[in-house]
């Protein structure tokens, strides 16, 4: 009696296999905010990261030759990695110098839009 009804059933039928796709759609829509957050997480401590490797680079570059960098470009000649440095948004950081007082500033944003900055402003 039991092999009767197993020869019969060969497969899933359509209902079967609809069902299952959407119950792994809804999931995977589910999922999507805390990836979305995840990621953007991610982006923000790479950034904050960078941003700390910069700032330790344009210290060092003024220790050992007395001024400050002009640019960050200044720093590839062996205080950085000879790549591009990004914040979380994918734009350059915002390096300014200032001659008159002899800080700097330099700026990235998170990927909600927080601007973090790393300030060397000059202590007397």
């Amino acid at each position: 009696m039991l092999n009767g009804f197993f020869k019969q059933r060969q497969g899933f039928t359509l209902i079967e296999i609809v069902a299952v796709l959407a119950i792994l759609g809804m999931m995977a829509i589910m999922l999507m905010p805390s990836i979305d957050i995840a990621s953007n997480r991610a982006k923000d401590t790479k950034m904050v990261s960078d941003l700390v490797t910069l700032d330790s680079a344009v210290k060092l570059y003024r220790l050992e030759n007395e001024k400050y960098p002009e640019s960050l470009a200044d720093l590839q000649n062996g205080y950085v990695a000879n790549k591009v440095y990004k914040d979380a948004k994918n734009q350059d950081f915002a390096y300014n110098y200032n001659n008159t007082d002899g800080s700097y500033t330099l700026t990235g944003e998170k990927s909600n839009g927080e601007v973090v900055a790393a300030d060397g402003v000059k202590k007397s």
